[in-house]
């Protein structure tokens, strides 16, 4: 008896499942139904663009060194940002929570500028897309966290040390911000001032990169004469002015 439109399909799914080994099946199913798309959400960080091209503020593992606009040289010789957790927002429905790998993510500045870390991903049938919102929050240590270079992060959003020097005067600082941060960015900068549309049908995922400017940080800070209070406070409204989101692994 020759087999039926629905019996062919039940073959092939069963022929076609060990090619995908490790997938949940009813997942694999309910993707090819609803026609459901992979979205990606990494983060970056990278010096301000010069003349179109992204100057040279130290290599990989190497402290960062930049002037801040107030003439301050500033000398980064740690520096963590920890994102808490992300969420795209649909123009016609509620927000959908990104799935972090390793719940919040320790980001250190001093690893390679424009390298991409992938923060978690979700799969979204066709829809619009406004804004995505980068929750930055205190980091906590645990077996399945993502590992942190520095254990001063533990329980802190931002942690910094370093040194800034001005018309010979030298000052050491040690920045560590425990304030959580919400910033939310305006997805139709990155596809031509319309919403982010995502129709469910590629065969890649759609990547969104979060960056940040690290040596916009200090902006407004006389070194000399801020208070520690202050100075938290200003790095924490310079991070969320300086984040930024593109479409892609590494366009920020």
């Amino acid at each position: 008896m020759p087999m039926t439109p629905p019996h062919r399909f039940a073959a092939l799914l069963g022929l076609l499942m060990p090619l995908v080994g490790g997938c949940d099946p009813q997942s694999w199913f309910d993707d090819v139904q609803h026609e459901r798309q992979l979205v990606d959400v990494l983060v970056t960080h990278h010096a301000t663009p010069e003349n179109g091209s992204f100057p040279d503020r130290g290599g990989d593992g190497e402290s960062r060194i930049f002037v801040t606009d107030e003439g301050w040289e500033v000398q980064l010789l740690e520096a963590i940002v920890v994102t808490s957790a992300t969420t795209l927002h649909q123009c016609d429905d509620g927000p959908i929570e990104i799935d972090m790998y390793w719940g919040a993510l320790p980001e250190d500045i001093s690893q390679r500028d424009l390298d991409a870390l992938t923060l978690g991903s979700t799969k979204v049938e066709s829809a619009e897309f406004c804004a995505l919102t980068v929750h930055y929050g205190p980091y906590v240590p645990g077996a399945d966290a993502a590992p942190r270079s520095n254990e001063a992060i533990d329980g802190a959003t931002i942690y910094m040390k370093g040194g800034a020097s001005k018309d010979g005067v030298v000052v050491e600082f040690e920045i560590r911000v425990v304030d959580a941060l919400d910033v939310d960015l305006d997805l139709s900068r990155v596809s031509h001032g319309a919403p982010l549309s995502v129709d469910g049908k590629q065969g890649f995922p759609t990547e969104l990169t979060v960056a940040k400017t690290y040596d916009r940080l200090f902006d407004g800070i006389d070194f000399a004469t801020v208070a520690q209070p202050d100075l938290e406070a200003q790095v924490l409204a310079m991070l969320a002015m300086e984040t930024r989101v593109s479409l892609g692994s590494v366009q920020p």
